[in-house]
């Protein structure tokens, strides 16, 4: 008499995995929701506000909101470095300023003076950079002294006055377009792109990421913290400097009193767009849109004849919910 037998191995035990798409969502979450809030603003504004459907329109947003995209594609970095620079909208000033008067006052060729502007520009950066690098001064401080110390620069070198006119060529850099496709427009997808290659494809982009995330553990894993602190002060102040110029261009004189509010801006778009306060943490694309975003629900509102302040009180909670969503997300508020 056979006993039978159970031959079978022990129960396997199946542990659902999680669907890849909704890692996917949750990794792009900020990039959706604020491109479904632009998607949002649109579909409103040309329901309720004149004009704003226009291709006219579109192309005068675009343009405009040029020098804030470029300027923004440094300040990603910057943040996500885990650092800030509030002074980028001074240093707008500031680069316009020595241009118009290096160019209309001394005579000096506008390549060269455009030149000579970066130059300061880097050298701003790299102090920033510094105090931040040799003696720990977070850059939170330094940059809101040299908000108003480059201003006041800028003011005392022009006494005050708006320096112009600059030569019948310059405005082109505005006013001009290659295939249709305005030069503003043109610098800023280039900007944009190059910054978005920089993050996701290059090792400066990794490093950043990581300096961003624990510069400690950074640091041990070889990463140069110091010396990339000092870049993307750099950076951003050379993209200021870009700004600066473009401004110029578009006024056909330098002014100590361009780029005033620009900074909120910028820090606005990087924030809406993704980029954690934190750190280690952003987009270049989230970036962009976020640009778009402000951009848009300011010429909404314009067109609408919202007071201005009106706008301002808009942006300061977009920003505060911007940050609170982030948080929401670094915090485990997440699909399952």
């Amino acid at each position: 008499m056979s006993a039978t037998h159970d031959v079978s191995g022990p129960a396997t035990v199946t542990v659902p995995q999680s669907r890849p798409w909704r890692h996917i969502l949750n990794s792009w979450r900020a990039e959706i929701g604020v491109g479904l809030g632009l998607i949002f603003l649109i579909v409103l504004f040309s329901a309720i506000a004149p004009n704003f459907a226009s291709s006219g329109n579109a192309s005068s947003i675009l343009r405009q909101v040029s020098v804030t995209a470029i300027v923004a594609v440094g300040m990603t970095m910057v943040i996500i470095a885990g650092e800030i620079d509030l002074s980028v909208g001074a240093s707008v000033g500031l680069a316009g300023t020595l241009f118009a008067l290096l160019v209309v006052q001394h005579n000096v060729p506008m390549v060269l003076s455009f030149v000579c502007v970066l130059i300061v520009s880097a050298i701003i950066g790299l102090f920033i950079g510094s105090l931040r690098v040799i003696w720990g001064i977070p850059s939170f401080i330094t940059t809101i002294g040299l908000l108003s110390a480059l201003r006041g620069i800028a003011f005392l070198i022009s006494n005050s006055l708006t320096i112009g006119p600059l030569p019948a060529s310059l405005p082109t850099l505005w006013f001009g377009a290659v295939l249709g496709v305005p030069i503003p427009i043109l610098l800023m997808i280039a900007v944009a792109l190059a910054g978005w290659v920089t993050l996701g494809r290059t090792r400066f982009g990794r490093h950043l990421y990581a300096l961003g995330g624990n510069p400690v553990t950074a640091s041990r894993y070889g990463i140069p913290v110091p010396r990339m602190r000092l870049y993307v002060f750099v950076i951003v102040q050379c993209l200021a400097a870009v700004g600066g110029v473009l401004y110029v261009a578009r006024l056909n004189g330098g002014s100590a009193t361009v780029g005033e509010l620009l900074e909120l801006d910028v820090i606005a778009a990087v924030i809406v767009g993704g980029t954690s306060l934190s750190g280690g943490v952003g987009r270049m694309i989230g970036t962009m849109l976020g640009v778009l975003f402000v951009a848009v629900l300011r010429n909404g509102m314009v067109l609408l004849g919202v007071d201005p302040i009106v706008f301002m009180i808009a942006q300061g909670f977009v920003i505060i919910l911007a940050v609170w969503w982030g948080m929401l997300h670094r915090t485990g508020w997440n699909a399952e």
